[in-house]
């Protein structure tokens, strides 16, 4: 009996800590849009927002095939993909999100008709709906197995594109 009083015991730590720890983490992509201190500024091909302590890419202007996205700009991490944010672009065939990434926002490469390789952030935590959509010619997305990245990917409609890196 005092095993089973331990183990719910366990359970309900388990629980307490998942919905913490989600609250948290719902929390923290809320505010990754909240008060920029600087808005619509340009590096390279990008515009962006830059925040206290971190950068969202807005959109990409670039007519690369490959495009590798920046892990810091002005020595702040790039978090996240705005929505939107390489909408339509039908160069592209290869993107490489940085680790930095935690986050992809709607519809990002929504129409990105000549996409075929995606190589994803190990630390992604949220993918919007339809980030992918209308991407007729994609084939993998890279993930490490058993990262935040993987976790995400694999409750979205893209776990069919997985590949581990």
């Amino acid at each position: 009996m005092k095993k089973l009083y331990i183990v719910l015991f366990l359970v309900i730590i388990f629980i307490i800590f998942k919905m913490y720890y989600l609250k948290n983490s719902n929390n923290n992509l809320e505010e990754l849009y909240d008060n920029p201190i600087k808005i619509n500024q340009i590096y390279e091909d990008y515009t962006y927002d830059e925040y206290d302590n971190h950068i969202t890419i807005k959109t990409y202007n670039g007519s690369d095939s490959k495009v590798i996205i920046p892990s810091y700009i002005n020595n702040k991490p790039v978090y996240s993909l705005d929505d939107s944010a390489f909408y339509g672009n039908q160069n592209l065939k290869k993107i490489e999100i940085p680790n930095t990434v935690i986050r992809i926002g709607h519809q990002s490469f929504i129409g990105n008709d000549n996409l075929e390789t995606v190589i994803m952030s190990d630390n992604l935590i949220d993918i919007g709906e339809w980030a992918f959509k209308v991407c007729t010619n994609l084939k993998e997305i890279y993930v490490k197995k058993n990262s935040d990245g993987d976790k995400t990917l694999n409750n979205s409609p893209f776990s069919e594109f997985i590949v581990y890196k």
